[in-house]
């Protein structure tokens, strides 16, 4: 995996709470293992419900993934204030400048549909993940539009899986949980 790869879950991850119909953007692969975010599961929370000092900044919170799920991270596009952030697309960064974002939004220098923010990260070691793509719980998209990770499209995930083949249409339209069908 590299940084800046999309993971899709495929319908076999259909009973896994965390992971059903899932995008994961890849945001550093190394040694000691992977990082990324799901960015198509919003949380029920805003970013103004986690301190009252974010009153008024309406940016909805995306569940991560299943690990520190009470950490909070961000993604942003390019932003010439954020400097200590990693570059993980040709647009998109992992910040870490978490309070300089913060000010950056209520100031307007970093509009609200440049950032995207997460509760918890999914996380794997390299053998792990390798060993989940082999056994075809995950697909790795070959592209994807920098404006599909930052903005929210409800049928991302549907509209992804059908990218991957015929074969895959049937299951895009299974329901959330099929044991309720």
């Amino acid at each position: 995996m590299k940084k800046g790869q999309i993971l899709v879950s495929n319908y076999t991850l259909v009973n896994d709470i965390e992971f059903n119909k899932t995008l994961i953007l890849i945001v550093e692969s190394n040694n000691e293992g992977i990082v990324g975010f799901i960015f198509n599961k919003e949380s029920e929370y805003q970013l103004s419900d986690i301190d009252e000092k974010l009153r008024g900044i309406d940016l909805k919170i995306y569940n991560g993934g299943p690990v520190m799920i009470d950490s909070l991270h961000f993604i942003h596009r390019f932003n010439k204030f954020l400097t200590k952030s990693s570059k993980v697309t040709n647009e998109i960064y992992w910040g870490t400048e978490f309070e300089k974002a913060i000010e950056l939004i209520k100031n307007g220098k970093l509009k609200k549909n440049d950032v995207k923010f997460f509760l918890g990260y999914s996380g794997w070691d390299n053998n792990q993940l390798k060993t989940e793509i082999e056994d075809g719980s995950w697909h790795i998209l070959k592209k994807i539009n920098d404006n599909d990770i930052l903005e929210n499209i409800s049928n991302l995930w549907k509209l992804k899986l059908e990218g991957l083949g015929e074969y895959f249409k049937i299951w895009s339209n299974s329901p959330e949980n099929p044991n309720l069908n």
